[in-house]
């Protein structure tokens, strides 16, 4: 049984619940936002908000409590009419910053009231039209009601690879992206690079797809234009100089299972059209073959670009755009977004990487030194995080003891790499903290190490997060040199070396390779920031990739030289 609050001007919609869904309590109905405050500072136990959007009520009780702003732009009248007609978005509004985790549903009778991207905005779990037939709209609502408060009551498994955490906007992610992958549309996955949309494409999305077949991921960015259609499609021998073999592409290794594109911007044109065929008719032609072959696939695609801008500019065809589904299209927010979480997702990836093949032998090592209980066979040493110590210590466990500092430093980061620089960072903070700890055993705890007070205990210390986050952090901009006229200019210095070469074209080809480079190691990778400092528009991360291409930077080799330093 839950407690679930309705906030509207009448009872029409108390009424309707209690009489439909009385296997839940409904408190008496908030008839403002005063009044929704009152109740929920009282009843602590509220597990849901049903919220109505139009309020016929006083101007006293209508927010904001200041209307002297509104009032100054426009007729007196016309401004209540609107707050009237809106102010459910107002309370909504008011709630995020009072409750930010408690589940809302945004619900209106009135077809002129457009709520989609409102609600969305303020972080709405859901949102409904109703119709003003009692039935349908009792069934609508139990739908809405019942998958929420069960998603509340059922946490994601602690197995999931993929780190959702346990925000309303994180867990609204992944109930929806649950009902997608049972479908046969296709989805897409928006997010900067680094949030993980590889991982959630594999490791969720495919297993509940309900396809025997493989998954298949490409990596469209890294693929050179003029092997594309091969890759793709498939070849067969003598298409082209150089094919000796027929080859298959992913299209038939997906068959029957789940095809992930991911950097869908990077297809041509000419290659859109072939991929619409195959989403329309599930059926392509090999590279050099005039025989048509089936595939039936879950298609999943993924890019941090804007595709309806691209859609705009000519880039991307609008039937593929739309055949690829956009409405349901879904954006992981970036690690910086997800404060509420950072404590959580922080353990998670640090249970993650302790268990790393390196990483885990260090950990019993370490476990060997001071007398800790040592796990049968191959299992990796139980591991804890925290930010306290307890008052005993378990023999059975490690606690990775991050210092309020050391947590404050992490927090407050910008991870422009989002969850693969956290994981990367992580990685090396645990591995340099064991090896400091077992190669300096009696340096650090005098006499033998096994007498320690507390051996299970590992402290993460602030001097060591901070020397590994002090290289990622970007270089602030620079003044550049005054010019001849005394007159300077904002920029950025940055050294180059200019070698011989054909041609000045050529010189300056390489001389732009260089800085470009050099940006890219400078920002963790992320085209959107380089593109902010040299175009001006964030936005812009796909030029700057066009360009790189351009000039044969491979981006996949700066990425992984990035990891391997």
């Amino acid at each position: 049984m839950s407690s679930i609050l309705i906030i509207d001007d009448t009872d029409k919609y108390w009424e309707l619940c209690t009489r439909f869904m009385p296997e839940h309590v409904f408190l008496p109905p908030a008839r403002n936002y005063r009044e929704a405050e009152a109740t929920l500072a009282h009843a602590r136990d509220v597990d849901l908000v049903l919220l109505d959007v139009h309020f016929d009520i006083s101007e006293a009780e209508l927010l904001p409590e200041d209307k002297s702003e509104l009032f100054a732009r426009g007729d007196p009248g016309r401004v209540l009419e609107r707050l009237r007609r809106g102010q459910g978005l107002h309370i909504l509004d008011r709630l995020r910053r009072s409750h930010p985790d408690l589940p809302v549903i945004v619900m209106t009778s009135r077809d002129d009231l457009p709520i989609e991207a409102d609600a969305e905005r303020l972080r709405a779990q859901d949102y409904t039209y109703l119709l003003d037939e009692e039935y349908l709209d009792a069934r609508s609502l139990r739908l809405q009601v019942e998958g929420i408060l069960a998603q509340r009551a059922r946490p994601p498994a602690i197995d999931e690879p993929f780190y959702w955490g346990q925000t309303p906007r994180m867990l609204g992610i992944r109930r929806r992206l649950s009902i997608l992958a049972r479908g046969r549309l296709p989805i897409i996955l928006l997010g900067d690079t680094g949030t993980g949309k590889t991982l959630l494409a594999r490791e969720f999305i495919h297993p509940r797809s309900q396809r025997t077949g493989l998954f298949v991921a490409v990596d469209l960015s890294t693929l050179p234009h003029e092997l594309m259609a091969a890759h793709l499609f498939g070849v067969v021998k003598g298409a082209y100089t150089g094919a000796t073999a027929s080859r298959e592409g992913v299209l038939a290794r997906a068959h029957g299972g789940t095809l992930f594109l991911d950097e869908i911007g990077n297809l041509s044109l000419e290659l859109q059209k072939q991929l619409l065929v195959v989403l329309q008719d599930g059926r392509y032609t090999p590279v050099g073959s005039v025989e048509e072959r089936t595939c039936d696939i879950k298609l999943v695609v993924a890019t941090n670009e804007n595709l309806a801008a691209m859609v705009q500019a000519g880039r991307f065809r609008e039937d593929l755009y739309m055949r690829l589904n956009p409405a349901t299209a879904v954006t992981l927010p970036p690690l910086r977004e997800r404060g509420d979480d950072f404590a959580t997702l922080l353990d998670e990836f640090f249970v993650r990487v302790a268990r790393e093949p390196y990483n885990r032998d260090l950990a019993l090592q370490y476990a060997r030194q001071r007398g800790l209980q040592i796990p049968e066979g191959d299992a990796a040493m139980p591991i804890m995080v925290g930010r306290s110590v307890s008052a005993r210590a378990d023999p059975r466990r490690l606690l990775f003891l991050i210092h309020p500092s050391s947590y404050k430093l992490l927090r407050e980061f910008h991870w422009p790499g989002n969850f693969r620089q956290l994981e990367m960072f992580l990685s090396n903070l645990v591995t340099l903290t064991l090896v400091e700890l077992v190669d300096q055993a009696e340096l650090v705890e005098p006499g033998d190490p096994s007498q320690a007070s507390r051996p299970d205990v590992v402290p993460i210390l602030p001097r060591m997060a901070r020397d590994l986050l002090k290289p990622m952090e970007p270089p602030k901009p620079v003044a550049a040199a005054a010019d001849a006229d005394g007159e300077g200019g904002g920029g950025f210095n940055m050294q180059v070396s200019v070698r011989p070469q054909e041609s000045l074209n050529a010189v300056s080809c390489d001389v732009e390779r260089q800085y470009l480079e050099r940006m890219f190691d400078t920002y963790g990778g992320d085209l959107g920031r380089i593109a902010e400092v040299l175009l001006g528009d964030a936005g812009g991360g796909r030029k700057v990739q066009l360009r790189m291409n351009q000039l044969g930077i491979k981006l996949r080799k700066l990425k992984r030289k990035r990891g391997a330093g």
